[in-house]
């Protein structure tokens, strides 16, 4: 009797780099689980053009080399490919207006008197200062639920 379809290393290794392929793709969406299903169908190509029929662990193994090695070839190109998706936020016209700080703003909170209006504002997360004495230039970098959210300009 011949063994199942899955039992050969070859064959499970590409049904599982394809159910993984797919899983991210239509789950996750590009993923690190992305390098996982392409290092098991690099494996299963290893193992077809090879004709090697390793156990399981030998099989893992592979497929974990495989996988670092896509992930280590692909990293950079996966970046830059989800990179040209990034649009600059312009869900409001205040984003980039420089004003001048007429109160402290911290990255916890404060306020700046800015065209003739009173706004509750706080310093960027990512704000190379922790405090932004009355007085100082600041750019907004988003607005959200109408807190100016500021960085040094």
């Amino acid at each position: 009797m011949e063994p199942s379809f899955l039992f050969d290393p070859a064959n499970a290794s590409l049904v599982a780099g394809l159910v993984l392929l797919a899983v991210d793709i239509m789950v996750i969406g590009l993923s690190p689980l992305m390098f996982v299903g392409a290092g098991a169908i690099v494996a299963s190509v290893l193992l077809y053009a090879t004709g090697w029929r390793p156990a399981l662990a030998e099989t893992l193994a592979l497929i974990a080399g495989a996988s670092l090695l896509v992930a280590l070839l692909g990293w950079r190109p996966l970046q830059r490919f989800q990179a040209t998706d990034v649009q600059e936020d312009q869900s409001s016209d205040l984003i980039g207006r420089e004003l001048v700080t007429t109160h402290e703003v911290t990255k916890d909170g404060g306020r700046v008197h800015w065209s003739g209006l009173d706004w509750e504002a706080r310093l960027a997360a990512d704000a190379p200062v922790d405090i932004l004495a009355p007085g100082a230039r600041a750019r907004v970098a988003r607005v959200e639920n109408l807190v100016l959210v500021l960085a040094p300009a």
